[in-house]
């Protein structure tokens, strides 16, 4: 067999190790409990038998190098157990958190993904993501726990500044990143703009709370995060029609407040009322039963059956908060809305 054709062969059967059988997801290399990477892609996979006794599962990710300014995990499987009422919705039992990202996940998240940021130096070239998994043996009512996360490193072409600030000595052979790490390129298209926990890239998709599920929710409270959109230079205006909305509200909505903006988020803040809301600015939305209506802040049931319209200059950006209170009479499910930038 002459060089090219076993050269072809290899790459066709790294390509096809890369695949998921189940899935079909490319993964490229893998990361097992207590393991390091030191490429730009992995996954971390679950271990194949959750511990009786529960478990601890710390990764590790290694900078390819001091440009590498963000992570983006996608969550190809993610089942933990559900939040537990405490006295809102939390991550007890099971907890994932990385660094870096304030706040922690549980229950069921496929398909969801997360921006964090990574910001190595010489001194600190590591970030970890772990996993506390509760005991199935102390209580065995909850379900068995996997996972399969690919997580990225995206490389930013500014974080060469911050590479000059560690100063102009040579590294040492042991600190010099592999010839595969040091690409001289950048990630643009993939990298979120600052402060955005996730980042929508197409022109059309579906956007979830976190621990929606098949929509029963509950999402957890204590969140406070930005959910941003790629806008092309002619684009007009970003398309939401929801088919689930269930966010907590102050009060029971009315006829001519179905669930928005002072039901959903007081001018005064009053400790013991609801601020859970999805927050989209410069919304216009539609009703079967009311005129258009603007709008920003969204709660109740308020954009069940609607379209919403958002137009006006400068990035798509929509944020959802969520407070530490919970009140049974306003249920907190979620939402799921599919997008459109026309």
């Amino acid at each position: 067999m002459n060089f090219p054709v076993a050269f072809g062969l290899i790459v066709l059967v790294i390509g096809l190790l890369q695949l998921s059988p189940a899935e079909g997801q490319y993964t490229g290399p893998t990361l097992a409990c207590g393991g390091t990477s030191l490429v730009k892609s992995t996954t971390l996979l679950s271990p194949n038998n959750i511990a009786a006794n529960g478990l601890t599962c710390v990764y590790t990710i290694r900078s390819l190098n001091l440009r590498i300014c963000q992570l983006r995990l996608d969550f190809n499987s993610f089942s933990l157990a559900q939040p537990t009422l405490d006295p809102y919705p939390k991550c007890i039992n099971d907890v994932f958190s990385v660094e870096n990202m304030n706040f922690d996940l549980c229950g069921e998240n496929s398909g969801q993904h997360v921006y964090v940021p990574f910001n190595p130096t010489n001194a600190a070239r590591t970030m970890t993501i772990t996993f506390r998994i509760a005991s199935r043996s102390q209580i065995p009512t909850l379900s068995n726990p996997h996972w399969s996360i690919r997580v990225q490193q995206l490389e930013c072409p500014t974080g060469m500044a911050a590479a000059a600030k560690e100063g102009s000595r040579q590294l040492e052979p042991s600190e010099m990143p592999p010839l595969l790490a040091r690409t001289g390129h950048s990630d643009v298209g993939l990298i979120a703009p600052a402060g955005c926990l996730q980042y929508y890239s197409d022109t059309f998709g579906t956007i979830e709370s976190f621990n929606l599920g098949s929509g029963a929710g509950p999402y957890l409270g204590g969140l406070d995060y930005a959910i941003c959109f790629n806008r092309p230079r002619n684009s007009k205006s970003l398309r939401f029609i929801p088919s689930t909305f269930e966010i907590a509200s102050s009060a029971n909505p009315t006829a001519e407040n179905p669930g928005v903006d002072e039901l959903c988020y007081s001018s005064v803040a009053v400790p013991s009322r609801s601020e859970d809301n999805l927050h989209i600015p410069n919304a216009v939305v539609r009703l079967p039963t009311l005129p258009a209506l603007r709008a920003s802040r969204f709660c109740s049931n308020s954009l069940v059956d609607a379209e919403v319209d958002v137009k006006g200059p400068g990035p798509f950006i929509m944020y959802f908060t969520s407070d530490r209170l919970f009140d049974p009479y306003h249920r907190e499910t979620g939402f799921r809305l599919y997008y459109q930038i026309l």
